[in-house]
């Protein structure tokens, strides 16, 4: 890393703000092993939906910022990117990960698909997604926690209590109950079997999101929505432009973890209080922190020329 800020240094005549952690973990990252493709694609999207959140949360925009404190603004985003995903994975063209997969087979006798019936149909969604919200947000209090478990388990009960809830459970069981529930509903009129049905479904079933308004719901959600239209249009359009077809062949995932690294690791070092905790965590604990400590001497080392009227020597 200090080599890298040398060079750029020598670069350009002064070491830039971006020069000492955004240009030094891009490249870190640029020239490292490559990873498989599952793992880049996990690491990428993961990575890249944090940068989103982040800068969203860094915005200055009015937009954006009227997004961040709107509930209310925010759940109908949420509302219109849920019905996009259902719609384009209803198609059966793309095939990705969500919050639930739509069924897709047909009914010829305007009858659900499903072996039982729709109330047993409702429950099963509920108790399995809820089952699976209960215990993802048990297991992340835990983590959170886990320290206290062994040096002071009072403290641990105590706090771990405070941390859990059930906002996760109720947001996964009212997604998957509104969304089969008016599946079954529209099966009845004659209208699940068409793409406006599945459509209706998804957006009336992002409504939980208002039980459950997190930032890293909402970047997936809104990737994700982006992601599969661009998948689905590239398969189903015959005569692609010429540039569509330059741009499809870009390696987007590995762009966006590189990319993602290098503001991330940015916003780290100097604007710790908006990464994403997962992010500083992760820094922290696979360096030993070793970032940690080199943030807090980055932190100085620039509030100390800034204070010998060295600023001059810095571009934001």
């Amino acid at each position: 890393m200090n080599l890298s800020q040398r060079k750029q240094s020598n670069l350009f005549g002064y070491l830039n703000y971006w020069c000492v952690m955004f240009w030094p973990c891009l490249l870190g990252v640029a020239v490292g092993p490559k990873l498989p493709r599952q793992h880049l694609r996990l690491e990428g999207i993961t990575f890249f939906n944090m940068m989103i959140e982040t800068m969203i949360r860094k915005s200055r925009w009015t937009f954006v910022r009227y997004l961040r404190s709107s509930r209310v603004f925010g759940t109908l985003c949420f509302m219109v990117f849920s019905s996009v995903i259902m719609s384009k994975l209803d198609t059966g063209i793309v095939k990705q990960f969500w919050l639930i997969n739509p069924t897709l087979q047909q009914s010829d006798k305007n009858t659900c698909v499903h072996k039982n019936s729709c109330t047993d149909y409702l429950i099963d969604g509920l108790l399995k997604y809820g089952s699976v919200g209960f215990i993802l947000e048990t297991t992340r209090a835990i983590l959170a926690k886990s320290p206290l478990l062994i040096s002071n388990r009072p403290r641990f009960v105590k706090e771990f209590s405070e941390t859990w809830d059930l906002k996760l459970t109720l947001f996964l069981a009212s997604y998957v109950g509104i969304y089969r529930s008016t599946s079954c509903i529209l099966t009845h009129f004659r209208l699940n079997g068409s793409s406006v049905g599945t459509a209706v479904a998804g957006f009336l079933a992002g409504w939980a999101y208002a039980l459950y308004p997190k930032y890293q719901i909402f970047t997936l959600a809104m990737t994700k929505a982006v992601e599969m239209s661009w998948e689905h249009w590239i398969k189903t359009t015959q005569n692609l432009p010429p540039w569509v077809q330059r741009f499809s062949r870009l390696p987007f995932v590995y762009l966006a973890q590189i990319v993602s690294f290098g503001y991330l690791g940015h916003i780290y070092a100097f604007h710790p209080h908006l990464s994403p905790s997962f992010h500083v965590k992760a820094m922290d604990v696979c360096s030993k922190n070793l970032t940690l400590n080199m943030r807090r001497t980055l932190i100085g080392w620039f509030l100390g020329h800034r204070g010998r009227g060295e600023s001059s020597s810095w571009s934001s």
